[in-house]
């Protein structure tokens, strides 16, 4: 399938294009948005992804899975956008992750889940970018490390290093709501 895939992109057929957004849009979103806290943000930087995979698809050797190749360039732009000064949708507050909470729990516990939900998405949004990528893709994302390491083009200790200050950084945030 994957390679079927490769090769029709590779032929630049549209419906193959197609499935590749389908397949991997929401997770292509899901990294830009926890990396750049804003979803209108998050979605032009999605589209950004998948138009330099169009046109970069002949350089894709095939050695990495697919999504990390994806992911790759998703991180790079991410980081770029970052670092450049010229985001062009102004952050007016925080947006709040997908809610995950059960509708029929107990008022209580939804309340307290939103609470921590919410500084939880507050506390990854102020690592570093460095710092802030790799829990993306490793934890909520669930990349390897050696994912992670070709995605970013790290060292497998530059990746392990950088996402154990940032669990670190993140329980000294969190430290009032954790047990």
């Amino acid at each position: 399938m994957r390679e079927e895939l490769l090769d029709r992109l590779r032929a630049g057929e549209p419906r193959a294009f197609e499935e590749l957004v389908s397949a991997y849009q929401h997770r292509v979103f899901g990294v830009a948005y926890r990396m750049l806290g804003s979803r209108a943000e998050a979605e032009e930087a999605a589209q950004e992804v998948f138009l330099r995979a169009w046109r970069g698809i002949g350089e894709f050797r095939g050695d990495a899975k697919l999504s990390t190749w994806l992911y790759a360039i998703a991180s790079r732009l991410c980081l770029n956008r970052l670092a450049s000064g010229e985001r062009r949708v102004a952050r007016h507050g925080e947006e709040m992750l997908t809610r995950l909470a059960n509708p029929h729990a107990d008022p209580a516990v939804r309340a307290e889940r939103n609470q921590l939900e919410a500084a939880l998405h507050r506390a990854i949004a102020e690592l570093s970018e460095d710092r802030r990528i790799v829990v993306v893709l490793r934890d909520l994302e669930g990349l390897s490390y050696e994912e992670i390491a070709r995605s970013l083009g790290l060292e497998l200790g530059t990746v392990r290093s950088r996402l154990h200050r940032a669990r670190m950084d993140l329980r000294e945030k969190l430290e009032g709501f954790l047990p």
